[in-house]
């Protein structure tokens, strides 16, 4: 069994650059089709994602700006800060800024992406 996340952007093909610059995906496949056509599959984190593009007549439609996605991406990562900036840096709006729990042992933060799916920061306290 395998679990494969499907995320539908208004380019596929932008949106697997953006999460290899932001996340350091590796870029498994890309088409080169008419736009509204286009894919893209990738692996974050050990988990493929396949983006696909918006299109209206399969009804796809990608989240809007002030509508993030209702399904939230959860990432542990070992530097919080670094990667939280850079997410803000790259188009990325907070959600919620970097807050520490210390009764839980964890830092995390949300945001959404410049495609404004949501993404869920979290970071282990030692």
């Amino acid at each position: 069994m395998k679990l494969e996340v499907d995320m539908v952007v208004d380019d596929a093909i932008a949106a697997a650059d953006y999460y290899e610059k932001l996340f350091g995906a590796k870029i498994l496949s890309k088409t080169d089709l008419e736009k509204n056509l286009n894919e893209a599959s990738l692996m974050i984190a050990g988990t493929e994602i396949r983006l696909l593009n918006e299109n209206k007549d399969y009804d796809l439609f990608s989240p809007t700006s002030g509508a993030n996605s209702s399904i939230w991406m959860s990432l542990v990562v070992d530097d919080i800060e670094t990667l939280y900036e850079k997410a803000l840096q790259m188009e990325g709006k907070s959600i919620q800024p970097i807050t520490e729990y210390r009764e839980i042992n964890v830092k995390n933060a949300v945001f959404s992406d410049k495609f404004n799916h949501t993404w869920v920061l979290n970071q282990v306290l030692v």
